[in-house]
């Protein structure tokens, strides 16, 4: 049953949080700095990617981008190959645009501004929330996964935390208690606490949360039940094939992605996903048909799984030699090329997984056999 917060519910959790963050923050480099900038690149950064491996990215784009004005100047390829390996590229995109609306505008960074910050491509509530809240200590909530489950736990919140009257209750909270502390360092608090104490899919750490005492759920008993169950989202799982065609010696086959659609101008080798309950021998005929591709192929043994919001596609990696025609649409590319090029993560995991086995073997297994 959902509880009824007061004002001194609000003053204890903001007082508990904050203490608890400056004894147990974990030291990520996106914590030294109020730059409201570097906040935004590791908040956009940071959806859908893991911490670890966003550290050396981030080290590595503040490098080479220190401010807006830099990051305006540069070429869309530039940040894009800069951006390869964290995956959903369109976050990169927005803010290379976010950062030459602000040069337009005549700003050198971000505003403290909700209603500016809101308008910039690819910002919504959660990171105005965040960047509002951290750079600029506005008491403006930044609500995303791990925040809703500890406010779904702390409240013993039995309603759908993403609908609308789930998602204002949280919000309403968690703006409430930021009103009673230092917003930049208790909204970090909430994230934190849902990474590492709060934990999803398993026992959360009761023991160690500075906001047991508070916490709903941990006194009824429903921590496991919370946050309230959804609708999950339907998986639609397919099969899929990929063809590695060429040589070391001779290159090899990538195509370029066409604009408007998922990884616009990226790089990749042939490939599609079948339809339902399609194996891969039947994606891969109807690849070789697109292809007009008569060569024979052999059956690498490799397999990666692509994953998306409704969809994850396993893919099967099959070697050809290069054909007589290259068809339309497709470009020949040595090996540093190739892997040069921005392209998918999980189809250039492919590819390298493919080269490494030749190395491996130590002879040329894609030379055309006649």
């Amino acid at each position: 049953m959902t509880v009824n917060p007061d004002e001194t519910f609000y003053a204890s959790c903001a007082l508990k949080l904050t203490r608890w963050y400056e004894q147990n923050r974990r030291d990520l480099p996106w914590r030294r700095t109020r730059d409201p900038y570097a906040i935004l690149v590791s908040e956009l950064m940071l959806q859908q990617t893991q911490v670890e491996r966003v550290k050396s990215y981030f080290v590595r784009w503040m490098e080479r981008f220190p401010t807006f004005a830099s990051l305006a100047a540069a070429s869309e390829e530039e940040i894009i190959s800069l951006w390869q390996g964290l995956g959903y590229y369109s976050r990169a995109r927005s803010l290379h645009k976010s950062a030459q609306m602000l040069v337009s505008d005549g700003q050198e960074t971000l505003p403290a501004d909700p209603k500016y910050l809101a308008r910039l491509p690819g910002l919504g509530p959660y990171t105005v929330g965040a960047v509002c809240s951290i750079a600029f200590d506005l008491p403006v909530p930044a609500v995303d996964g791990n925040v809703r489950r500890v406010f779904s736990r702390l409240l013993d919140l039995d309603a759908d935390p993403v609908k609308k009257a789930g998602a204002a209750v949280i919000a309403q909270t968690a703006e409430s208690i930021l009103k009673h502390g230092t917003p930049h360092i208790l909204t970090q608090a909430f994230m934190e606490l849902g990474a590492t104490v709060c934990l999803p899919n398993t026992e959360p750490h009761c023991d160690q949360c500075p906001v047991a005492d508070f916490c709903a759920s941990f006194a009824h008993g429903t921590q496991m039940q919370r946050p309230a169950a959804a609708l999950r989202t339907k998986i639609n799982r397919r099969l899929g094939a990929a063809l590695l065609i060429g040589s070391s010696s001779g290159g090899w086959l990538i195509r370029r992605r066409p604009k408007g659609g998922l990884w616009e101008d990226f790089y990749e080798i042939p490939w599609l996903y079948g339809s339902e309950n399609e194996d891969f021998a039947g994606c891969l005929e109807r690849l070789r048909e697109q292809l007009s591709s008569p060569c024979p192929c052999r059956d690498s043994g490799i397999e990666e799984t692509l994953k998306f919001t409704r969809w994850q596609v396993r893919v099967r990696l099959y070697y050809a030699p290069i054909p007589a025609q290259i068809p339309a649409g497709i470009e020949l590319a040595d090996t540093e090329k190739m892997l040069a090029q921005p392209m998918p993560a999980g189809i250039k995991r492919l590819v390298e997984r493919a080269l490494e086995k030749v190395n491996e073997n130590q002879l040329d297994l894609f030379a055309p056999r006649l």
